[in-house]
């Protein structure tokens, strides 16, 4: 129990530091990580490879609570916390993300004009935590602030995971208008913190601060307390008993000339965890908590527990938790896309998305416009705007340079985050660097599918490709 306090606390503390969605990637298709948003996207090129750990980098933080500038201020020369305005901006209920996705390796193969197949190992870090403006100020103000009332943290929630994921998966061209995408997920999971129910209310006794209470809690971990100390790196990256499958699942569809639809369900699978699982729980039995004896908070004793070590003993103790160590299953978070495009003109492109994650039964809905343009053959610019957790100030920018086989691609969903961003409650940033080799680049954005569709279409076919390849040389021409 202790370790698993003292991580959620350490992990909590990174996400105010470290930068979550991606809404401009889900229609730069000519870069093939738009992919891990709609598995149905096809790039432009006969086989790709994306540099190991440098073609797909992504950080994001989400936070519907605050931002930096309502809990930190400036007085003078000095930086002060500033609690009571932070507690100010919070609503009832308040939510927090962290995501990190880092490719070991991907690539990419056409195996005919209709179907390409792709292949990544990607390394995943996400955090998700649902937290309760009562929670922060019995946090901030402790329980003396709560005298004449009980407290409630029903709806607090928190899932963590580190896991790596093996994917699979085929985008083809069902018909001229509808393409679909599968993707097939192995998961080795090396680290998790999941709750997943907890309802604790806490009464302050007026008389002497005593806490009474009771606490109906589930949470459950693996490889956080009781890993062995002597256990090689290499059965921690790849021998852990921790595996499970998701899946991803996508389409596009050409209504004409101009309108296209789409949508894609992302990550819907779960991890089996059975290694290093300490799990803790109680079903909502009363407690009371006197407090710690003064001398628990002398020397520490020779066998490395510390003081903070003995107070969460003794809160462990008067709660009545039950500790077990048997296997779990949890769910992935699942995200789904729904979109619209509107083709201007040859080279232009705007839309709209419509995101939802689903975490813990709650739905968390986002909304984008973009816009994109393909400047020349090889340099597109893609701009968005981006309502998200209750932040309304998301302006992304985009751009994706392709000089040769070398593409280079970097987007951001809130630019004004990174030009401020202790006033951003929204960071996110993603960029890598692929080989993309058999392209036929044009200045056409999202051109339209131009190959064979059975025997009748042959004609239809080359014609529509003799068309493309004219067009494209009156362009360069001009």
């Amino acid at each position: 129990m202790k370790k698993s306090i003292l991580t959620s606390i350490i992990v909590c503390s990174c996400l105010l530091v470290f930068g979550q969605q991606d809404f401009i990637m889900y229609n730069l298709r000519d870069v093939p990580q738009s992919i891990y948003s709609n598995p149905s996207n096809r790039f432009d090129g006969k086989f790709y490879i994306g540099l190991p750990g440098l073609s797909s980098n992504y950080f994001s933080l989400s936070n519907t609570g605050f931002a930096y500038s309502d809990a930190v201020v400036k007085r003078g020369n000095e930086l002060f916390l500033d609690f009571d305005n932070l507690l100010n901006e919070l609503e009832d209920d308040n939510y927090l993300a962290l995501n990190a996705r880092i490719d070991i390796l991907s690539f990419g193969i056409t195996l005919s004009e209709r179907t390409q197949l792709s292949v990544h190992f990607t390394e995943n870090i996400n955090l998700r935590l649902n937290y309760s403006k009562e929670f922060m100020e019995f946090v901030y103000r402790g329980n003396g602030a709560f005298s004449s009332s009980t407290v409630s943290f029903d709806g607090l929630g928190l899932n963590m995971n580190h896991y790596r994921e093996y994917g699979i998966g085929v985008s083809h061209q069902l018909n001229e208008k509808l393409r679909l995408g599968l993707k097939a997920k192995y998961l080795y999971g090396m680290e998790n913190i999941y709750n997943e129910e907890s309802d604790i209310r806490i009464t302050t006794n007026q008389n002497n601060f005593a806490l009474t209470g009771s606490a109906d809690i589930s949470l459950k971990t693996a490889g956080i307390d009781g890993v062995d100390d002597d256990e090689e790196t290499m059965d921690y990256l790849t021998g852990r008993a921790n595996t499970g499958f998701a899946f991803d699942v996508g389409g596009n569809y050409e209504l004409n000339d101009q309108w296209s639809f789409n949508a894609s369900v992302i990550d819907f699978g779960f991890i089996k965890w059975k290694d290093y699982v300490t799990n803790y729980s109680n079903n909502g039995s009363p407690f009371t908590y006197n407090g710690v004896d003064i001398n628990v908070f002398g020397d520490d004793d020779p066998n490395g527990e510390t003081s903070f070590d003995r107070v969460l003993d003794s809160l462990e103790e008067a709660m009545n938790l039950d500790t077990t160590h048997g296997s779990y299953t949890a769910p992935l978070t699942s995200r789904v896309y729904m979109g619209a495009n509107y083709k201007i003109n040859e080279r232009s492109t705007a839309g709209g998305i419509i995101q939802t994650e689903i975490f813990q039964g709650n739905i968390r809905p986002s909304f984008t416009l973009n816009y994109n343009r393909k400047m020349t053959k090889w340099i597109t610019l893609s701009a968005a705007y981006t309502m998200i957790n209750r932040s309304f100030d998301n302006l992304g920018l985009g751009v994706v340079l392709d000089p040769g086989p070398v593409q280079f691609y970097l987007v951001t969903d809130n630019a004004l985050g990174a030009l401020l961003p202790q006033h951003a409650r929204h960071a996110q940033f993603r960029f890598g660097i692929n080989l993309i080799f058999g392209r036929n680049k044009t200045v056409e954005f999202h051109k339209p599918f131009q190959g064979v569709i059975g025997s009748s279409d042959e004609g239809k076919g080359s014609d529509s490709e003799t068309e493309s390849t004219n067009s494209n040389e009156g362009e360069e021409s001009e």
